[in-house]
């Protein structure tokens, strides 16, 4: 009989993995909504005002711990007031071992088989799906959500192995529940995505210790209380244009049929993968297709859980994956839906579901031995587009440039790409971009703005106007558009206009600089003074 590894080695060969795979982001830098939203541009979080982030939410949610913790470690990488990427890459990077160890080890627990428990942790640290959480600063939220909730799975599962015979009072009161209760707050208050927990633990008491899972379940029940008021907290700051009037409950179904469709596909084939997709729920209700793909996923549900006894396993993988994602599936409005529905990021605590099926793939391979090596050339094939996938990760330019490759229907990614151009002076590409974005949604009023900018950068005047001028048609109430216009007429001689426009952005509360009055005094062709002008 082989002996079996010490279990030492393999945490050591998961850990350096993990390490040697995502070593290279820490010199990429910050991207997205890390410059423009929660950390270059965050001011509280600059001047370590945490304190504002635990009384109320920041940027549509409240999740203080997340921020807090980068508060914290900002305080050790701040160098001359500007914040250092790779500390934060670092942060991803490190806490995503972690993860990865942790699942190691509540597979363990639940498997009794340490090889099993290894591939399956392989299979969370590697798949290519998800480098996005980890190489993308901003979503050290769900990376940390995760760490929090997986440390609370191995409470409860370590009370379970502990006890043979337990009661409801006995369960509640012990110790392990109530280090649970903790880390379940810690992880809601990372990121509300920790509400799936509490069915995530149900599912696997059902799937691996039957006899407690009526009395468990009720103990879980307590955390609903703990649920609830963050998620009105959530909702009450999320956008109101968010609520979708317009799309009826069973439109919702048939896209969440599709959103859940994606994941079950890009979980077997993660090529090719996108930091932005763009199936808006407009974008998937216009596909007949999804009709097809929601019947397939209730057939293909049924017959699952009619074998749920004979195949628990196989019910369970399913059933934690789907809870994990249900509240991104779209039958719930939210903000990021109207850029996309599906995101690679929101099924990272939803792949350990998938970790479920290497004991179903170990009994096959006993089998048919040559599901050895179709096991082996899978794993190679992730490693390689993991690698691929986290190169994508380098800059702006390479994340647009890598989803534009695959997806050209998100007017967002080609408004990404347009902003960075600009930054870089080449206006003509930003104009192109930016154009492309206003086909795909001829409202999106910053691609309006942007591309005014430009056209004034390269001296045409003529269509900057027309783009302010178009901006306002959708915005009559920004006063910085119509001071732009404001200047557009006093350079092409229309004083008159020019000064109507002036004082419409004062109205407005947009200071108008006492230079520019004289300017418009000194041509000499104001009947009035500018601050009599109506």
């Amino acid at each position: 009989m082989n002996k079996p590894v010490n279990r030492k080695y393999l945490i050591a060969t998961l850990f350096a993995l993990s390490i040697i795979l995502y070593a290279r982001t820490l010199n990429y830098g910050f991207v997205w909504d890390d410059e423009r939203i929660h950390l270059s541009n965050n001011q509280q979080l600059i001047k370590g005002d945490v304190k504002s982030f635990w009384l109320k939410p920041y940027s549509g949610m409240y999740i203080p711990v997340s921020y807090t913790t980068w508060a914290f470690v900002n305080t050790f990488s701040n160098s001359n007031k500007k914040i250092s990427p790779k500390t934060f890459h670092t942060l991803n990077v490190f806490t995503h071992t972690v993860n990865c160890l942790l699942v190691f080890y509540l597979l363990f627990i639940l498997f009794k088989n340490q090889t099993h428990a290894f591939f399956g942790s392989l299979l969370f640290l590697l798949h290519p799906m998800q480098v996005e959480s980890i190489a993308w600063v901003s979503e050290f939220r769900g990376l940390y959500s995760a760490f929090f909730s997986l440390l609370a799975l191995i409470s409860i599962f370590r009370y379970l192995e502990k006890n043979a015979i337990i009661t409801f009072r006995s369960f509640i009161t012990s110790k392990y529940f109530i280090i649970a209760c903790v880390l379940f707050a810690l992880g809601l208050l990372s990121k509300p995505s920790a509400v799936v927990l509490p069915f995530v633990i149900s599912i696997l008491v059902w799937c691996f210790y039957k006899d407690k899972f009526k009395l468990i379940l009720k103990g879980l029940a307590i955390w609903l209380l703990m649920v609830l008021p963050i998620l009105l907290i959530t909702r009450d700051a999320q956008p109101n244009e968010l609520i979708y009037d317009s799309i009826s409950f069973w439109q919702r179904f048939f896209i969440a049929g599709h959103s859940l469709s994606f994941y079950l596909y890009k979980l077997i084939v993660p090529y090719p993968l996108a930091a932005c997709y763009g199936y808006t729920p407009e974008l998937i209700l216009s596909n007949k297709l999804i009709y097809l793909s929601t019947v397939f996923l209730i057939v293909t549900a049924v017959i699952v859980f009619a074998k749920r006894r004979s195949q628990p396993l196989l019910f369970s993988g399913l059933a934690v994956i789907t809870v994990c994602v249900l509240p991104v599936l779209g039958l719930i409005p939210f903000e990021y839906q109207k850029h996309s529905t599906v995101a690679d990021r929101y099924l990272y605590f939803g792949m350990l579901g998938f970790t479920l099926f290497v004991p179903l793939i170990a009994n096959s391979i006993k089998k048919y031995n040559w599901l050895k090596y179709v096991s082996g050339s899978v794993i190679v094939i992730y490693l390689v587009l993991n690698f691929k996938q986290t190169d994508t990760w380098k800059n702006e330019f390479s994340i647009w440039d890598n989803t534009l490759r695959h997806y050209q229907n998100s007017p967002k990614v080609y408004y990404n790409r347009g902003v960075e151009y600009s930054k870089l002076g080449k206006f003509n590409e930003a104009i192109n971009d930016y154009t492309q974005c206003l086909a795909l949604q001829n409202d999106y009023r910053d691609a309006l703005f942007n591309r005014a900018n430009a056209y004034e950068n390269i001296k045409n005047n003529t269509a900057a106007f027309t783009d302010y001028s178009a901006y306002l048609l959708i915005d009559s109430t920004d006063g910085s558009v119509y001071y732009k216009r404001a200047y557009l007429n006093y350079r092409s001689g229309n004083i008159q206009a020019a000064a109507r426009d002036a004082k419409r952005a004062e109205q407005l509360n947009f200071p108008v600089g006492a230079k520019f009055k004289r300017m418009l005094e000194a041509r000499g062709m104001q009947e009035k003074p500018l601050d009599t002008l109506k």
